[in-house]
């Protein structure tokens, strides 16, 4: 089965309220991350002026380190919800909790391009913190390309309305795929009654914590790269 296959099927488990639920939370407010980096210490008005202060990046790292630690408190939610019932609410939670896992890292990924410099609004610079996503979660060049194809495709077919067209949902619904497969032996804990709630929450949790120290170190390479670019 191909990747294209795997999202399609991912995608269809999903109900139209998961995913109205996931668009409501994939737009991050730059203006709640100013204030948060106000709040320790950083003086920015404008999401460009995080740009300026690399002799205090560690202020930076504070503030990301916070939004890791929501992100991964976040993912534990869900998968202590999917695992509660043991499979009874695997089968039927079990896609929605890697999907919200999927949807907390895109948030906290979109927090730290903020955080970092780099202006959602900015096409180019959108394109960037999407690249960073798929890197940090295990998709290489060609996966990313693949990906990139298939939500074009996507997109084109017509009938398409609402959440169902919304290519950012469908990239986080494949991202979801890609969680899944990497989580494959820990998932099987999920299955078991009372057990599971707790190996959810704490397999979620783990995973979302490294994940997020992952998109932090690759922002923090992007940020001194065009740091460096920018004083030469």
């Amino acid at each position: 089965m191909n990747d294209g296959d795997a999202e399609g099927r991912s995608w269809r488990r999903l109900p139209l309220r998961a995913l109205r639920r996931m668009a409501k939370l994939i737009d991050i407010d730059p203006s709640d991350v100013l204030r948060d980096a106000r709040s320790s210490g950083l003086a920015v008005e404008k999401v460009e002026d995080f740009r300026q202060h690399a002799s205090k990046y560690w202020r930076i790292q504070d503030v990301a380190t916070r939004y890791i630690t929501t992100a991964a408190r976040n993912s534990a939610a869900s998968g202590l919800t999917a695992g509660a019932g043991g499979p009874f609410t695997m089968v039927s939670l079990g896609a929605a909790d890697l999907a919200n896992m999927a949807t907390q890292l895109y948030r906290l990924n979109q927090r730290l391009a903020i955080l970092h410099g780099f202006d959602p609004s900015n096409p180019s610079h959108r394109e960037a913190a999407q690249n960073i996503y798929l890197a940090s979660l295990g998709f290489d060049t060609a996966a990313q390309a693949a990906l990139r194809g298939q939500l074009s495709r996507a997109a084109s077919i017509a009938g398409k309305r609402g959440a169902y067209s919304n290519p950012v949902l469908r990239l986080i619904v494949a991202v979801s795929e890609k969680i899944g497969s990497r989580l494959t032996s820990a998932q099987a804990a999920k299955f078991i009654p009372l057990v599971g709630a707790v190996a959810g929450a704490t397999v979620n949790y783990l995973f979302a914590k490294a994940m997020g120290k992952q998109l932090a170190a690759s922002w923090k390479d992007e940020y001194f790269r065009t740091w460096q670019a920018s004083q030469g």
